[in-house]
């Protein structure tokens, strides 16, 4: 592959790059607004809501009454918030870090295969990407397994699996 080439390919490759980068930096940002938004409008609506109960009773021991009501009850489990699910977050950054580790040791291989007829500078570019791409992913791994154990030391997540004494 004669240097002409070379240079073209690898300028298409960036351009790719960083394109699609871009795109994904951009969407990102949108979704993170957009959900500090709904957020917002959440609490806004919830404290609002509690403002007119509040309002509606005209002593705390008739507030506290309904409070242990069945209705009250059935009140307050209607405007707990979820609680985050560790074990979601921590299989999509596992999946995401398998993902981009294969992404980079796939580069990676095609950079070796091809070192040759690739030329040095698209050889480099591919390698680093590669080599970017696997480092990535091992830390989102790595990452994942960290938060798993600190989940389980903190009692975050229950143990499913079978005890000591069972066997």
């Amino acid at each position: 592959m004669d240097n002409l080439t070379a240079n073209a390919l690898l300028n298409t490759i960036s351009a790719v790059v960083i394109g699609s980068t871009v795109i994904i930096c951009c969407a990102w940002i949108v979704t993170v607004v957009v959900n500090s938004m709904r957020q917002r409008a959440n609490t806004r609506t919830r404290l609002e809501t509690y403002n007119k109960l509040i309002d509606k009773f005209s002593s705390a021991p008739e507030l506290i009454e309904f409070l242990r009501s069945d209705a009250g009850l059935r009140f307050i489990e209607e405007q707990t918030i979820e609680p985050s699910q560790p074990l979601t977050k921590i299989m999509s950054s596992i999946r995401l870090g398998v993902s981009l580790a294969l992404v980079g040791l796939g580069t990676l291989f095609v950079s070796n295969t091809w070192s040759g007829e690739l030329g040095n500078e698209l050889y480099t570019a591919l390698a680093l990407a590669g080599t970017i791409a696997l480092t990535a992913g091992s830390g989102f791994i790595i990452a994942a397994a960290i938060s798993y154990k600190l989940c389980k030391l903190w009692g975050i997540i229950p143990d499913i699996g079978p005890k000591k004494d069972d066997r």
